[in-house]
């Protein structure tokens, strides 16, 4: 599955990926600007994962592979679209959460004449964000592994059901064999 999506005002977003699927957003980025990808994985062999992040040019900048969780920087060396792709590799279902950050070539020339106490505060700024992202990464997942503990649950009921039927009707076979056989014969001394 290709999925190709603008992400220009979006920073955060969690989406699903199917087993054995490819997932790719496309990026739209400026030379020289820095941009910063973080991801985390959850759902059942949540590291059988590979994420790939491609320039303009098609050429692979970055890539992982069995990682359920990374936070990757590069600083663009073209305008046009960049693309991010991430592919499940196996048949499992995975819950992919990610976040988008963009710093541009003025923000970097600012940030360098900045005095201390504006470097604390963007700090303090990224440290909250990163908390904020964090709880909802995992917010995502705990929904999501509620939803497979329910699911589970409801199988399990579903096979002690069948297997309590079973097993009543194993005995009631036996009883009416045990029954037929013994019917009609004497236990007692034959005189």
């Amino acid at each position: 599955m290709f999925l190709l999506l603008l992400l220009s005002t979006i920073s955060a977003l969690s989406t699903g990926l199917d087993g054995g699927k490819e997932l790719c957003l496309g990026v739209q980025g400026k030379k020289t600007a820095l941009f910063q990808i973080s991801f985390v994985v959850s759902g059942f062999q949540e590291d059988n994962i590979e994420m790939k992040f491609y320039s303009p040019r098609k050429s692979l900048l970055k890539s992982s592979l069995k990682q359920k969780e990374g936070n990757y920087k590069e600083i663009m060396t073209d305008d046009g679209q960049y693309e991010v792709c991430f592919k499940s590799l196996d048949k499992y279902y995975k819950l992919i959460s990610f976040n988008f950050d963009f710093v541009e070539e003025n923000d970097l020339a600012l940030a360098e004449t900045m005095d201390q106490m504006a470097e604390d505060m963007k700090q303090a700024y990224r440290s909250l964000k990163t908390i904020q992202n964090n709880q909802h990464y995992q917010n995502d997942r705990e929904n999501e592994h509620q939803r497979m503990l329910e699911s589970t649950e409801k199988k399990l009921w579903w096979c002690s059901a069948g297997k309590m039927g079973a097993l009543i009707v194993i005995c009631i076979s036996q009883i009416y064999m045990l029954t037929g056989y013994f019917k009609g014969k004497s236990f007692g001394p034959n005189v």
